[in-house]
């Protein structure tokens, strides 16, 4: 009976691992951006049910039909009657936003309060 030599194995060599790991860390460092482009503060709808001023209820239903407490609203118009709001009302508006709504008509009424002096913003919906 005879015996094969054992053959020695060499050790696996990390020094190119090494290398790949640190060359992809150097792309994800330089390939990502760590600042905020825009950020609007809003609070939820729970967050708003201790309130002692009752908000003012704006709902989206599409992009071009909108209203303010029950009352058809245009883009036009929204910056005067959210400054009214602001004025008379307390400053906290309720956002409902629809089925048919985008969220870039929740973003565009939601600048437009702020822009308006409306302190709180609280987004409820769909």
């Amino acid at each position: 009976m005879r015996f094969k030599p054992r053959v020695k194995r060499k050790a696996v060599g990390l020094t190119s691992l090494i290398d790949v790991i640190f060359l992809l860390l150097l792309f994800f460092m330089l390939a990502s951006s760590f600042t905020r482009y825009q950020s609007l503060p809003l609070a939820s709808g729970a967050q708003g049910g201790g309130a002692e001023v009752r908000p003012a209820y704006f709902r989206i239903h599409t992009a071009d039909k909108m209203d303010l407490n029950g009352r058809p609203l245009s883009r036009e118009e929204m910056p005067a009657r959210f400054a009214d709001v602001a004025a008379a009302e307390g400053k906290l508006v309720a956002i409902w936003s629809g089925p048919e709504a985008t969220v870039q008509n929740v973003v565009d009424v939601m600048s437009a309060a702020r822009r308006s002096g409306l302190d709180a913003v609280i987004v409820t919906g769909k």
